[in-house]
């Protein structure tokens, strides 16, 4: 069987990407230093505030707050839900106290006394409840970092109250969140009584990650979690920060295309990273690889005739259809036989993803015209009119040309400034949809048309 292929509408997504470029960036940070009934600390208010610098410098509107009691730290999550929309990029930090007992987090208020775990249940703040408000506001995507695994602040204080560090959890779609140190684990607050760094060794590690542009969130913790272990390591401690990754796509502090060893690079002014011609090529290629389908090696040589995989494509397409050739199963060639033909009407039902957009499925409808043809028209004016050959359900092609709308009463643009763009599309029929593939000199991506087919006369 063919893999299924894949297809979307440039001039809807084009629209779309309008829309979630302005997306807001949104940042709450948090810092406890000084603790009333158990032990301070000396680094959380200065890591608080490297970090929220930091995400000022990438464009996020940040909210700093340090040294809240109960109530405080219980409005400022208020505030901070109800800030966010559905769309937007979200982190929360907090570096302070934390303890964890029956498989729950909780994040320590610089007031609280607890002679219970019950009352720590009742006055301490589950890192359950932050991370399921980001859920019920719909952010597209969200990042806690928890730098609260430090030793057990009540069992020092002389009662016996949880376990050092943090419980496991289990993060919702769309949400990425990471611990300082891994479950019983304490994080370090420095690399010895001669290190004058005024941040903790994970927050320091973090910094400096998060300076480096083109590098995805889950790529660049990996490299903070392998930094702070080796740094851990040299001074005879154990301390491996644990990620939890349900995102979907890639988000990035630095868009931009990655620059070995270049920590200061400035800051792209938008969120959505633009690919670099050769990160399309590679994720195209990284989409197909495997298939068992031709068409999707013959698209890739078209759309990157030099690329870095066109040798391979070209013998992967050769294979497949020597092969197919070789051994056309009979139901195949019996409906190939047979003509079909698009049934005039709609609105019928479509969605479409594209490269610029990873993890994004778009929605939308198309009407089918009295010669076969297929419109679209996006909410700002934007006009994709495709032809397609049905004459083989199995290997459906066309042409696309979309002329682009407004957005905000700005006329979108192509990269070159054009507004308007011609489309390939591959694609194949199956349970009354057509899915398949389209390509463009700036990317790709995939789609499904709900149709209705009749016997062509």
């Amino acid at each position: 069987m063919a893999r299924q292929v894949k297809f979307a509408l440039l001039g809807l997504l084009l629209a779309f990407l309008a829309s979630t470029a302005d997306a807001r960036r949104l940042a709450l940070v948090i810092g406890n230093d000084t603790y009333q009934n158990v032990q301070p600390l000396k680094n959380a208010r200065s890591d608080a505030k490297a970090i929220a610098a930091e995400l000022k410098a990438v464009g996020f509107d940040v909210t700093l707050k340090q040294d809240l009691n109960q109530k405080a730290m219980k409005s400022a999550l208020r505030e901070f839900k109800a800030l966010v929309q559905g769309g937007d990029e979200v982190v929360f930090y907090f570096s302070g106290h934390g303890v964890q007992f029956g498989g729950s987090n909780y994040l320590i208020p610089v007031d609280i006394t607890a002679d219970s775990e019950a009352q720590v249940a009742d006055d301490a703040i589950p890192l359950q409840r932050i991370l399921d408000d980001l859920t019920e506001q719909k952010a597209r995507f969200s990042l806690a970092i928890i730098d609260a695994c430090r030793s057990n602040p009540f069992k020092e204080a002389g009662r016996a109250i949880g376990g050092r560090g943090l419980a496991s959890v289990t993060p919702a779609t769309g949400q990425m969140i990471m611990y300082s140190a891994g479950a019983g684990q304490a994080a370090l607050d420095n690399l010895g009584p001669k290190d004058a760094n005024p941040n903790g060794v994970f927050t320091r590690v973090l910094i400096q990650e998060m300076r480096k542009p083109g590098v995805p969130a889950g790529v660049l913790l990996k490299d903070v979690q392998s930094d702070v272990v080796d740094l851990a390591h040299s001074v005879n401690h154990e301390q491996v920060p644990a990620l939890y990754d349900q995102s979907l796509g890639k988000f990035f502090f630095r868009p931009g295309a990655a620059v070995a060893g270049n920590a200061s690079a400035p800051p792209a002014p938008a969120s959505i990273h633009v690919p670099t011609a050769a990160e399309l090529d590679e994720s195209y290629w990284q989409d197909i690889k495997g298939s068992s389908d031709a068409a999707d090696y013959s698209a890739y040589t078209k759309n990157f005739p030099k690329g870095m995989h066109a040798a391979e494509a070209e013998m992967m397409s050769r294979k497949l259809e020597r092969s197919a050739a070789s051994a056309k199963p009979a139901a195949q060639v019996a409906a190939r036989a047979v003509k079909l033909a698009l049934v005039p009407g709609g609105p019928y039902a479509a969605w479409f993803t594209a490269s610029l957009l990873p993890g994004v499925m778009g929605k939308t409808t198309f009407t089918v015209n009295k010669d076969g043809s297929i419109d679209f028209v996006d909410p700002n004016g934007g006009h994709s009119h495709a032809v397609i050959n049905l004459s083989d359900p199995y290997n459906i092609t066309g042409k696309q040309t979309t002329h682009l709308g407004f957005s905000n009463n700005v006329q979108i643009r192509y990269p070159d400034g054009a507004t308007d763009a011609q489309v390939t599309i591959q694609g194949k029929l199956g349970n009354n949809e057509i899915t398949g593939t389209w390509y463009d000199k700036y990317q790709h991506g995939e789609f499904g048309w709900t149709v209705r087919t009749a016997t062509a006369p």
